[in-house]
């Protein structure tokens, strides 16, 4: 048996490729004996004051279904973790305090050996074009 083509993505021919992930349902399900089990109200429906029976039966401190979870529709947690949403942008990063810290740490300790000063005639500094255009504008008005 060949393995089916799927799209990833949103279109494109780039994005349709085989795939041979086994897909299995993660559906988190309530498992138990239908209808009243005398433990207070439960929905027979999709809403409605029609579709709750056993409305007037107390609630008991024990239910007799279960809510069963596969482990299919599990994933470690990521507290304390960065991570990133949407579609791209720095916007979209959120970073764990660790990670902040570092990116705070990183940025004080390089705003402080960034210097704005225009260059002294006769040498010649390493600065960018757009800098030197910069300091060519504006050097106009210090005379």
């Amino acid at each position: 048996m060949t393995t089916p083509e799927v799209s990833h993505g949103r279109g494109g021919a780039g994005n349709i490729n085989p795939d041979d992930t086994k897909y299995v349902d993660g559906e988190i399900v309530r498992q138990g004996q239908e209808g009243s089990h005398g433990d207070g109200a439960f929905s027979t429906g999709r809403g409605g004051a029609a579709n709750i029976a056993d409305a007037d039966k107390p609630a008991s401190a024990m239910r007799a279904d279960q809510v069963v979870v596969p482990e299919e529709a599990t994933r470690p947690s990521t507290d304390g973790e960065s991570f990133h949403v949407g579609r791209g942008g720095a916007a979209n990063v959120h970073l764990s305090e660790q990670d902040k810290q570092k990116k705070e740490e990183k940025h004080h300790g390089a705003s402080s050996k960034v210097v704005d000063t225009p260059p002294t005639p006769g040498t010649a500094p390493n600065l960018s074009l757009a800098d030197k255009l910069k300091h060519k504008i504006f050097g106009v008005f210090k005379k």
